[in-house]
This record gives C-alpha cells, structure tokens and sequence, in this order.
C-alpha cells in the first residue's frame, strides 16, 4: 500500500511535470484557434469530442483501463449520480477543472490517491462547459451496472 502511495505521488508529480512544461500540452494553448487574435470563432470551441482528445485524452482514457486518470465514462457514472441536472453537472465540472480541490470532486478518495488532483486547466470557460458538456453525455448504463456491482474494486 505504501509502495502504491509513492508511486501514486510520483506519477503525479511526474503528470503534472508534463503538464507544467507543455510537452503534452494539458490545457496549454497551441493551436492557432486558440489565439485570442484568431479571427472567427472555431468550431472546435464547441465540439467537446474534439476539445476532449485534443486536451485531456492523453490522460482520460474514454473507458477503462485507465491512463493517468480516471476514464471518462466513469467521471460520467459519478456525475450522474451526484447531480440529477444535467447543467449544475456541467458547471461544477467546470469550476472543477479551473480549479481542481479534493473536497469537489466526484470520484471516489481511492481515485484521488491513485491519480492525484489534475492540473487546472487553463482554457476559457466555453471550452470547458463544451468538453463537460460532452462528459456528461459519455455515461455507459452497461459500465455503471458493472461498476456499482464491484467489478472494477480491488
């Protein structure tokens, strides 16, 4: 256990290393869509597939295994088991990434202590409400019914 707690914290560190210097980009703006001189708006801004594989598919795996943090479907599985409003879920994931704490999130304490808390993302909010908007929708019926039966517990 105590291995996995070291090893869970270098990996973070290791995450956020990454994420800091901008080598894999988490939330970073290098596209020229995101320059804010780019003229008209991009449909990228409100297509949260792409935003999510151009942002946060080099750590969220759309199902399982897992990458460096929990795969979407099963963010999704929590959200829509803590919020029965589709667009509070959003706002809370929003407020969420711009500012990730612990005592916010969704997931279960084993996720944090397996993956860490995630960088903030650093992108303007539309972006964020597109890309939660698309989590949401991301929800398996099929993965929920085998995660609440206990097949993914250690």
């Amino acid at each position: 256990m105590k291995n996995r707690m070291v090893v869970g914290r270098y990996m973070l560190f290791a995450v956020s290393l990454v994420c800091i210097t901008g080598v894999y980009g988490c939330g970073s703006p290098q596209h020229p869509s995101d320059n804010k001189y780019s003229q008209g708006v991009s449909k990228e801004m409100t297509n949260g597939e792409q935003l999510y594989k151009r942002y946060c598919s080099r750590c969220h795996s759309l199902g399982p295994p897992p990458k460096f943090g929990p795969p979407v479907k099963g963010i999704a599985i929590h959200y829509r088991e803590a919020f029965a409003d589709k667009k509070e879920a959003v706002e809370h994931m929003v407020a969420f990434m711009q500012k990730p704490d612990a005592a916010m999130s969704k997931c279960r304490p084993e996720a944090i202590e397996r993956f860490g808390l995630m960088p903030a993302m650093n992108l303007p909010e539309e972006k964020l409400r597109a890309v939660s908007d698309w989590f949401w929708e991301q929800f398996d019926p099929e993965l929920k019914r085998r995660h609440d039966s206990g097949h993914h517990h250690h």
